[in-house]
């Protein structure tokens, strides 16, 4: 079946500012998000304290998949109000935890994500945001002071250094791409079939293990190999710029190596003080309009150039003065600051 990405309302959208990092479209969110201009959303299911999630419930229910029915009634409510809900970021760990690190029973779960990603194309949501992250997603702090005493995310790699194993013993780098092979080769067919676009996350922090465990998505050459792994159209990047620069990558290339691939699905508009190389072992997230990593004008302008049309989100941002937890002054002012140089751009022709 051919991408939901390339069909219907998706087909011929330019590149566009879009809203994520929360789980629960309520009126208050959906109004806001149309009230700024911006019409497609993703929701991520991932339960964790970094971003705004409701821990008591999900939008959806299952504990080991979602059904056809709750999918289409989610897409709907997003629809009514006029937005396009293009994905659905991070399945809950207990869908795939199994098969992330090779335990008793992920045959079954492998059963139940190819039966969520076959409903997710019938019910018309194009794409499923995936990480590969068994240790979860770690910080060192929520409310490192920046500008004007914005709060944000930080990373101090000393702090993880004695954090005990997570899965009882150290794995090997290539015990973790087997089960990932594994994963790769049961679902990407499903997806093909079904329509729809799997987008794979970068282990956050980037870093050769935690607790243990592999950080197997830590680089360009890992994203590669991962893309390579199975050759599918219906396959490619969450591009996390964050995680990207915290990666010291040269963002332009990797941007430029993956468009010419069709392999962007939508960018975590995000940047950070410095990478986590050439002996920095601390970092932290930053305003867009500071000088940080690299150059959001510089950026934006490479996507526009090598014709990325997909959606262009802010990722984390630092929580302002007044922000409830889904920051949503400092959402706001990333979205007005993305809206302005892709409006400059555009005059430029």
């Amino acid at each position: 079946m051919k991408r939901l990405l390339k069909t219907g309302k998706w087909a011929d959208l330019p590149m566009r500012p879009g809203f994520g990092s929360f789980m629960h479209p309520t009126e208050e969110k959906l109004t806001l998000i149309k009230q700024l201009g911006v019409d497609d959303i993703i929701l991520n299911m991932y339960r964790n304290n970094l971003i705004d999630t409701n821990f008591d419930s999900l939008p959806l229910p299952g504990d080991h998949q979602w059904e056809y029915k709750d999918l289409v009634m989610l897409r709907n409510k997003v629809g009514n109000a006029g937005i396009r809900l293009l994905a659905l970021e991070n399945m809950p760990f207990s869908f795939y935890d199994k098969i992330m690190m090779g335990q008793t029973g992920r045959e079954e779960q492998l059963k139940h994500v190819q039966e969520t990603v076959y409903n997710m194309g019938g019910a018309g949501i194009p794409v499923l945001g995936y990480g590969w992250t068994p240790t979860g997603v770690w910080r060192s702090s929520t409310t490192y002071k920046i500008r004007g005493g914005a709060q944000s995310m930080s990373i101090n790699l000393e702090d993880f250094k004695t954090a005990p194993l997570s899965h009882g013993r150290v794995f090997s780098e290539d015990e973790m791409w087997d089960y990932y092979h594994y994963f790769l080769e049961g679902v990407l067919p499903v997806a093909e079939e079904a329509g729809v676009t799997l987008a794979l996350h970068p282990n956050d922090p980037p870093v050769p293990s935690l607790a243990g465990v592999p950080q197997l998505f830590r680089s360009f050459k890992a994203y590669r190999k991962a893309m390579d792994m199975i050759k599918s159209e219906n396959h490619g990047l969450q591009y996390c710029l964050g995680n990207f620069s915290a990666m010291g990558e040269d963002i332009n290339s990797v941007t430029e190596y993956f468009a010419k691939k069709d392999k962007l699905v939508y960018v975590h508009f995000q940047t950070v003080s410095n990478s986590l190389t050439e002996g920095n072992t601390a970092l932290n997230e930053i305003f867009v309009d500071m000088p940080g990593y690299y150059d959001p004008v510089s950026v934006l302008k490479k996507l526009k150039e090598v014709g990325f049309s997909g959606m262009i989100m802010p990722g984390h941002v630092p929580k302002m003065i007044g922000d409830a937890s889904w920051e949503e002054r400092g959402r706001s002012f990333t979205i007005g600051y993305i809206k302005g140089i892709m409006a400059a751009l555009n005059s430029e022709g």
